[in-house]
């Protein structure tokens, strides 16, 4: 008996199945059909991805928001700022800077600025660190 056919043949399959079933799922972005989601659906999805830690996931729920409500200066704005606060969870800094700094030159929103600059100092200090 050939073992190594033997283990090539159960060990690769299971191998497949195992990384398929752990895979992430993508977010659902789209209704039934096919039209965007309201603010609030993205916002919920959104935290939801981030309270499971798939900050990639929220990041692209994030981006929808920005896509496709482009006339909402509220939601851009915060959409903005938490696409770089899971870029700076992902400890991805020139990511996160990059929305931080959009959020203190592009909008108005008080409240996002003070915090897009609280992050802005955070990730100075993570950088000085190195």
């Amino acid at each position: 008996m050939n073992t190594g056919r033997l283990y090539t043949g159960l060990i690769l399959p299971a191998l497949v199945i195992l990384v398929f079933s752990c895979a992430t799922p993508k977010p659902v972005l789209y209704d039934k059909e096919g039209q965007p989601l309201s603010i609030t659906e993205y916002e919920k999805i959104a935290l939801s991805e981030y309270e499971n830690d798939r900050f990639e996931n929220a990041i692209e729920v994030y981006k929808a928001i920005v896509s496709h409500y482009p006339d909402s200066t509220r939601a851009l704005a915060w959409a903005n700022y938490e696409i770089g606060y899971c870029y700076w969870r992902l400890k991805d800094y020139e990511n996160a800077g990059v929305y931080f700094r959009k959020v203190m030159n592009e909008f108005q929103e008080p409240a996002v600025k003070i915090l897009a600059g609280q992050m802005l100092e955070k990730i100075e200090e993570e950088q000085e660190k190195k």
